[in-house]
């Protein structure tokens, strides 16, 4: 059945019972007004109106320059300029936000709707409106706007590259955005990487290994912290990523990012491991990293009851050509001798220079001879 019967019974009881209009105009608006424009100073503005903006109704009079006395000067303009093109055109609506000034000196929104009535002739003679305080959903707003910049400015303004990915449904993954650090250190920007995969974003091999890391910050339910190394636009680097998860009904919807860039620091710690293990002119191991393998060797060849040996060189006459030819000379010479033992090795032993013109060689799972006492380092 047509529910329509039911409008026209409204209908009928607003018009014989002068409390039901009261109800409604009480109980769901914040104020109705009804404006004479054949006489436009006359507006009758409803009591809950007067009330919204904390008058007495009755110390007001029915008179159009009441409200527009309170009215915020640039949303009365607005206003007026709405009516005229509502009144020109039908299909214009009179549908406006405005600012009213409180009594105690706030700012109160209302949102102010109006339906013209004509006559025969279609000569606008009345105006219908409501209104309703949107205050709370201004403010609201308001308090949504600064909090929004407030994020833009920490989101931005994070030295770290930061980024945001949904989860979807089926388990792949999306970024949302980025922030200004990660586009400059990363060369990816904005509009390049919202709404991408990962394996849109970085080729399919990459995309799948960060999607790996993304899937098991979801599993995890925890923050995750990994090193990676990625080929960007920018360049090939190595960051250290943090992947938080954010959950809402105990379900992972997002992940947001967070990298450092560690590639200069990588390379100071792999130079700083070289400097403390390494012999810097001959490039071999030093004194220090050759103790350290002689020990990894004995715990290895006493549990696998492999025999090793171990041997020392010492260079005859070393002095001679730094005094005849010249240290430059001599650190040539120890270059060589250096480049000569570890030709005359296998990769898994180890020649490390000692000090001076001094050499030890350690050599794994021997044989009873595997050097020849014929030969020479200087005829290799």
């Amino acid at each position: 059945m047509d529910g329509i019967y039911l409008k026209n019974e409204l209908y009928t009881l607003i018009n014989n019972d002068t409390s039901i209009f009261e109800f409604i105009q009480s109980g769901s608006l914040d104020g109705i007004w009804y404006w004479d424009i054949e006489n436009p100073e006359m507006e009758w503005m409803s009591p809950k109106f007067w009330e919204t903006l904390g008058y007495n109704p009755e110390e007001k009079k029915h008179l159009a320059r009441e409200w527009q006395d309170l009215i915020f000067q640039e949303d009365l303009n607005l206003a007026i300029a709405n009516f005229e093109k509502h009144c020109a055109d039908p299909h214009h609506p009179y549908d406006q936000i405005v600012r009213y000034k409180h009594k105690n000196g706030s700012t109160i929104w209302i949102r102010c709707r109006g339906l013209a009535i004509r006559d025969t002739n279609g000569k606008v003679i009345r105006m219908l409106g409501a209104h309703s305080d949107i205050t709370d959903l201004k403010e609201t707003e308001k308090e949504l706007s600064r909090l929004t910049k407030e994020y833009e400015k920490v989101f931005n303004g994070m030295h770290d590259s930061m980024f945001l990915i949904k989860v979807l449904d089926n388990g792949e993954f999306r970024y949302v955005r980025n922030n200004l650090a990660h586009q400059n250190k990363t060369g990816i920007l904005l509009e390049q990487i919202m709404d991408k995969s990962p394996q849109e974003l970085l080729g399919k091999e990459m995309g799948e290994i960060v999607s790996e890391n993304y899937q098991q910050c979801v599993l995890a339910r925890k923050s995750v912290i990994y090193e990676e190394e990625l080929t960007l636009p920018s360049a090939t680097r190595i960051w250290l990523t943090t992947l938080t998860p954010i959950l809402k009904n105990d379900n992972v919807t997002h992940i947001v990012g967070s990298a450092t860039d560690i590639t200069e620091r990588k390379k100071l710690e792999i130079e700083l491991k070289k400097q403390a293990n390494y012999d810097q002119l001959t490039g071999l191991p030093n004194r220090r990293l050759f103790f350290k393998r002689l020990e990894s060797l004995i715990v290895e060849s006493s549990r696998d009851h492999t025999p090793f040996a171990l041997l020392f060189l010492d260079l005859d006459g070393f002095k001679d050509i730094n005094d005849k030819h010249g240290h430059e000379a001599g650190d040539e010479v120890l270059i060589t001798v250096g480049q000569r033992i570890q030709q005359s090795i296998r990769q898994s032993d180890t020649t490390a220079r000692m000090g001076g013109e001094e050499y030890s060689v350690l050599l794994r799972n021997i044989e009873d001879k595997i050097i020849d006492p014929q030969y020479s380092l200087t005829n290799p």
